[in-house]
């Protein structure tokens, strides 16, 4: 070779038993937080450790091939890469495709398969970030193809970065040792590191779906990972044997801070935090210093448990365990396999089953099977033409099986999910203020020369009644205003939300400004709802609420809370479509598409809103959750036929117009008399 070029050993990547184990550990991570065991919210970061894992690996072979042939034969890793991850994907991908056309209602497939043929193309980071797709909150949306954000990242990484090895690996230097050449190697990786870890940084911060999902914010895990290859196996030749006892004492310390940095990463954090920003360089320097403890000793710290049967066995299958276990997951939430500690460990044993039978019959044939001579162009063109056709029997089945002309879900002309207010909340004109606007922009409703004001302010749930309100104060001499902004409480209290990237303070900016907008219009009737689902403690309920009730109740003539109502555990109309794939999940319901229920969030909220207006003579509280889930059930629509539910939290526009009655008498309890003037206000 000529002079200046980097030289490493000759001898291939070993195999390494305590990196599956740690694979093991990654994947085990990650199943655990999907589903929903206690104590290990964090999980999450077992992709992180994979993303170290691929770059320490994936950065050895190609310094490898750069020293065995003296280029990097990008064709040829392509090819391989695409042996090793695509027929398990694609396979996947259709099985669960097919499956769930008989899972699944036809709204649910619409709303759970969007991403498959971004997912098949290896793009479905790029969907989940423009989406507008938190990944936390798509959690719980359900999306059956979520996971496969990371494989897009990753083959991302694959298409740049031997380029970047072949540069870094070719970089002339007056050195002409191999150790030295090897440091300017280790100094390019840290470069692009702290780039992307910079870059990382900052988009958590101000664009935290970019940071999550894309590969530029990510690619510092690879390059941690790459450092640490170059570092031990070219820039050093760091082994035990090398280096005694000092070695071994290095690898044990090394060994339990990088065990303690995963486990505690994956036991400690939780979605609400800004994440991946700083706080993913613990698990990600603990996957890295478990990857160097184990190539300084194979008996240091944990590393004999990384190396057992058990583990291995794992590790080799956790690509495969990776690709089921999510949608697995998924489609047993539909079937109501999942919520108890026995439906989980059946769906975590079907996973197993499944990864199991996809690495014995299709990963391993086509990984280091018979299969793994194919020639790297026709893989390639294998690998385009069943990416176009899997694509392409995803739009038939989506035209054909689950597309826009099926059948209406309760009679002909009527959806319930669009069942809702199109002056105010998103349908119409748009009067909800976004996740990350602050600006106050009043609906007017009623008569808009009326002489009386009543005012509706809220959150989602709070908007869901305008349609009742419209109608209780439908007299000329009413004029309305509604003012509303999606998951913002009106309690004085800023929340994390990850979809604003942190804590909601948008939400904080425009609630304070639309307060001081009431103090200026003085309404004589003031209605604020929220839902009872945010995560306050008591006395940040009660606290908050009595700040907001002390700046608008001296200049309001009634002040009316409307408590947050109870949810359905189940989408109301996917059921109504079709209720007998609800029938597991309602198994202990007597009539179809209901549930029963015991003290909900909604009762205990409830109780913190009247502790609030105790304090004010002119401050009632309405509680529905007895009127919406009578008699301890909910269901999705009444005994007569009206559909309470357009979704599984928000009630119909047609059933809060149908509480009108029942509404305006509470309303009059409490002092409000919309037909006539202004009466003396009684406390409940």
């Amino acid at each position: 070779m000529p002079d200046g070029d980097l030289t490493v050993p000759s001898t291939k990547l070993s195999f390494r038993p305590d990196i599956q184990g740690l694979r093991a550990v990654a994947v085990a991570l990650v199943i655990l937080a999907h589903a929903g065991v206690a104590g290990f919210a964090g999980g999450f970061v077992g992709v992180d450790v994979f993303f170290v894992l691929s770059g320490y690996l994936i950065t050895g072979l190609l310094l490898e091939e750069r020293v065995a042939t003296g280029t990097i034969r990008y064709g040829q890793f392509l090819a391989r890469r695409l042996r090793r991850l695509l027929p398990a994907m694609l396979a996947m991908l259709l099985v669960v495709l097919v499956v769930s056309t008989i899972v699944l209602t036809h709204f649910e497939m619409r709303q759970q398969t969007r991403s498959f043929p971004f997912a098949a193309a290896w793009i479905s980071n790029f969907f989940f970030s423009f989406a507008d797709r938190d990944y936390f909150l798509a959690l719980q949306d359900h999306d059956l193809f979520l996971h496969t954000w990371s494989l897009g990242v990753e083959e991302q990484f694959y298409l740049v970065w031997p380029w970047l090895v072949l540069l870094f690996a070719g970089l002339k230097t007056q050195a002409t040792d191999r150790q030295s050449q090897g440091r300017v190697v280790v100094a390019a990786f840290a470069i692009v590191l702290v780039a992307s870890l910079v870059l990382s940084i900052y988009l958590s911060a101000n664009l935290p779906l970019l940071a999550f999902y894309m590969m530029p914010s990510r690619v510092w895990q690879f390059a941690l990972g790459s450092a640490v290859y170059a570092s031990m196996h070219v820039a050093f030749d760091w082994r035990a044997e090398t280096t005694g006892m000092k070695g071994r004492v290095v690898a044990w310390i090394a060994g339990l801070a990088g065990a303690t940095l995963v486990i505690g990463s994956g036991v400690l954090l939780s979605p609400d935090i800004i994440y991946p920003g700083w706080y993913a360089l613990a698990p990600s320097l603990g996957a890295a210093l478990l990857i160097a403890a184990g190539r300084l000793s194979d008996r240091a710290a944990i590393a004999p448990i990384l190396n057992s049967g058990l583990f291995v066995w794992i590790g080799d299958r956790s690509y495969s365990l990776y690709l089921w276990h999510w949608p697995v997951l998924i489609l047993g939430l539909a079937l109501g396999v999942s919520g108890t500690m026995a439906g989980t460990l059946v769906l975590i044993a079907l996973s197993m089953a499944l990864a199991a039978l996809s690495y014995r019959y299709i990963e391993f044939p086509f990984w280091k099977g018979r299969f793994r001579a194919a020639i790297p162009k026709h893989v390639v063109v294998y690998a385009v033409t069943t990416i176009i056709v899997s694509v392409t029997v995803f739009h038939v089945l989506e035209r054909e099986v689950f597309g826009d002309n099926v059948e209406s879900l309760v009679a002909d002309g009527y959806d319930p999910r669009m069942d809702a207010d199109p002056r105010v909340y998103r349908y119409g004109l748009g009067c909800d203020t976004g996740h990350f606007g602050t600006q106050v922009v009043p609906c007017p409703l009623g008569n808009p020369s009326g002489e009386r004001l009543a005012v509706l302010l809220g959150d989602s749930i709070g908007a869901q009644w305008s349609p009742a309100v419209s109608e209780i104060f439908r007299s000329p001499e009413w004029r309305i205003l509604v003012l509303t902004k999606s998951a913002c409480a009106i309690v004085d209290k800023t929340w994390h939300y990850n979809k604003a990237g942190g804590d909601y303070t948008v939400c904080t900016e425009w609630r304070n400004m639309v307060l001081d907008y009431i103090d200026t219009v003085a309404p004589e009737v003031l209605i604020i709802g929220s839902s009872a689902t945010y995560n306050f403690a008591a006395t940040d309920w009660v606290d908050g609420t009595t700040r907001v009730l002390e700046r608008v109740a001296p200049s309001v003539g009634h002040v009316v809370l409307i408590a947050g109502t109870p949810h359905l555990s189940f989408d109301g109309p996917s059921c109504l479509e079709d209720p007998w794939r609800f029938s597991f999940r309602l198994i202990n319901g007597d009539r179809e598409c209901e549930e029963a229920i015991t003290e909900t969030r909604s009762d205990v909220v409830a109780d913190y809103l009247r502790q609030s207006a105790q304090g004010f003579a002119n401050v009632g509280v309405v509680e529905l959750g007895g009127v919406v889930c009578p008699d301890g059930r909910c269901a999705a629509q009444t005994p007569d036929g009206v559909v309470i539910f357009r979704d599984e939290k928000h009630v119909t526009a047609s059933f809060a117009r149908s509480l009108v009655p029942l509404l305006k008498d509470r309303l009059e309890t409490l002092g409000v008399s919309p037909a006539q003037p202004e009466s003396d206000m009684i406390v409940r």
